[in-house]
């Protein structure tokens, strides 16, 4: 699968990158917002995005998604919102993600989730 990382935590997007190519996806990544709209022309659409929730002072990954759908039009994609806090889960269930997971993630949570897209 072709598979977006959106985090602004290096450590915890690096990890991940390494989880899921050792699972065999394809994985492109996004540090910080600009970093997101800068590569957007040339990323292709993925099949699943995890978007994590807390990302800069302003912006959420509710924002990144409703950008995502609705001025890239990746409708096809499949959502999934990273949160380390449960107390966001209520915010988040209905905010138009298709999954939420949550923080620390791992080989078998990133391989459970992304099969349920398959």
């Amino acid at each position: 699968m072709n598979v977006l990382i959106v985090d602004d935590n290096t450590l915890h997007l690096k990890m991940c990158r390494i989880l899921l190519e050792k699972l065999k996806h394809t994985v492109q990544t996004a540090e910080s917002v600009a970093s997101l709209k800068s590569g957007l022309r040339s990323m292709k659409e993925p099949d699943v995005a995890f978007v994590d929730f807390r990302l800069e002072p302003g912006v959420t990954g509710v924002d990144i998604l409703k950008m995502l759908k609705d001025e890239n039009k990746w409708t096809r994609t499949k959502y999934i919102a990273l949160t380390a806090d449960v107390a966001e889960k209520s915010h988040l269930d209905g905010a138009g993600f298709d999954g939420i997971i949550f923080k620390p993630v791992t080989e078998t949570l990133l391989a459970e989730t992304l099969k349920k897209y398959e």
